[in-house]
């Protein structure tokens, strides 16, 4: 749906310059990270509050800091107050750790009937929220919104539009001109700070998909009932040779079946080839396992709350991990995949130990699909960068081969000569081959060029 910008009576475009600081409540924030280079102790700068959650004697504290230069940087911090996301703060750094900040009012808020197109380019994606909504007189409605990110985040943008929004509700639109604007979808978008809690979750508990497929083979039949029998078998079966995906159709039936598209089959309802998905196929193994502990088995309480998790990701830990976090995070971005190494199966009846096992393996796919959401932005030129990471385990020979890939498309702003802009694709794949030992290959497509880092070998790593 396309919004017009008014264009009723003259006004001037959203000004670049910081706006003045308010006198209102002090405080001071302390930084889960270290302070931006760029960001020296008694600079000041604005800052806009992206996301908030409550801890346990404190608030978590998402903001996007905006740099006299220009550039943006998402920080992590912890305030002794709430701050509701949209406030716009004006913080000084105190030192590597503290940053003093005081709340603007919002009537502070520049509002612009039109957008200077020679700051953001058309194309470039803008966040935004609703924050006041009146009739026309003519017909439909005038919207002012408040912008999130981008050089303009914190000041104010009044539309036109044929349908009224609900009251500060979020939307993100495409700039089409300097009046107009584009909504797009927000079906997929989720809040950056609850992205970065669960990723960090996910990667503490996840483990090696290969340890536990290799412990299926020291499974002792008699241990199992005939429907974790079926489901093993299902998951086995599953896994394609490696050498097979060299064609195609094979390939990309094994991207399919990966677990990276089992949510959106179940809102689909494509469920045809749920027996083929290697996280619908452990989900289910991790089902039929539980029943069979004993309720006195210790591992049995530890392996349920592991598990609420995976089954719920929204559902977020009452407190954060403390400074460890970004250091998590940091690992859980980085391709290849850290291997968690976790305790084998020394028992072949010991079903604690495969539930332990299979609910680590959860939890690494679940670190690639956040990742891949974690890693999917528009930067501060306008360039849409999408980010799909999987890991699909393979057979070669008698050994199990676990094969990641990344997928990485690059949709660059339109350019202002009107000449079509170039979209780059890029992909990593990363393995560990008899004889050929850990391999990183890169390789990108741009203008019909296909230029390839021939494969490296890389140092096995391991948390």
């Amino acid at each position: 749906m396309a919004s017009e910008i008014p264009s009723s009576r003259p006004s001037p475009s959203i000004p670049s310059v910081p706006r003045p600081a308010a006198q209102a409540i002090n405080a001071v924030l302390q930084l889960q990270s270290n302070l931006p280079t760029q960001l020296n102790i008694g600079d000041s700068a604005q800052a806009q509050v992206l996301a908030l959650r409550e801890a346990q004697h404190a608030f978590q504290v998402l903001l996007r800091l905006s740099l006299a230069n220009g550039q943006q940087h998402t920080i992590e911090v912890q305030s002794k107050q709430p701050l509701a996301p949209g406030n716009i703060l004006n913080v000084t750094a105190l030192s590597t750790q503290q940053l003093a900040f005081s709340l603007l009012p919002t009537t502070q808020a520049t509002t612009a009937t039109r957008i200077d197109t020679a700051l953001l380019a058309p194309g470039t994606l803008l966040e935004a929220k609703v924050v006041h909504v009146t009739p026309n007189a003519q017909g439909g409605f005038r919207i002012t919104v408040s912008i999130n990110n981008s050089a303009l985040a914190g000041q104010q943008l009044q539309i036109d539009s044929p349908k009224s929004l609900a009251l500060n509700s979020q939307l993100n639109a495409r700039i089409d001109s300097a009046q107009q604007l584009t909504f797009q979808p927000l079906n997929t978008r989720l809040e950056p700070l609850a992205i970065n809690q669960e990723l960090q979750k996910q990667f503490s508990q996840q483990g090696s998909l290969s340890q536990l497929l290799q412990g299926l083979n020291t499974l002792s039949p008699s241990s199992i009932s005939p429907s974790i029998e079926k489901t093993l078998q299902q998951l086995l079966s599953s896994m394609p040779e490696f050498s097979q995906l060299l064609d195609p159709k094979k390939l990309a039936q094994s991207l399919a079946n990966s677990g990276a598209q089992l949510e959106n089959r179940l809102l689909s309802g494509a469920l045809e080839n749920a027996n083929q998905d290697v996280k619908a196929n452990l989900l289910r193994l991790i089902a039929q396992i539980m029943p069979m502990l004993p309720s006195s088995n210790s591992a049995l309480a530890a392996s349920q709350s592991v598990l609420l998790s995976q089954a719920l990701p929204g559902l977020l830990r009452d407190q954060l991990l403390g400074g460890s976090q970004v250091q998590l995070r940091e690992q859980a971005l980085r391709f290849p995949l850290p291997t968690r190494v976790l305790q084998a199966m020394d028992n072949p009846n010991d079903l604690g130990s495969l539930l332990r096992l299979a609910a680590a393996a959860v939890s690494r796919l679940q670190t690639h699909q956040l990742a891949s959401l974690g890693q999917t932005h528009t930067n501060s030129e306008g360039t849409q960068v999408t980010v799909w990471q999987v890991e699909i385990p393979t057979r070669d020979q008698h050994n199990i081969v676990p094969l990641q890939i990344k997928f990485q498309h690059e949709e660059p702003a339109q350019k202002k000569s009107g000449e079509p802009p170039t979209p780059v694709w890029k992909i990593d794949l990363s393995f560990d081959l008899e004889p050929l030992g850990p391999l990183h290959i890169q390789a990108s497509l741009q203008g019909g060029a296909f230029p390839v880092n021939s494969g490296r070998k890389i140092a096995p790593q391991h948390i």
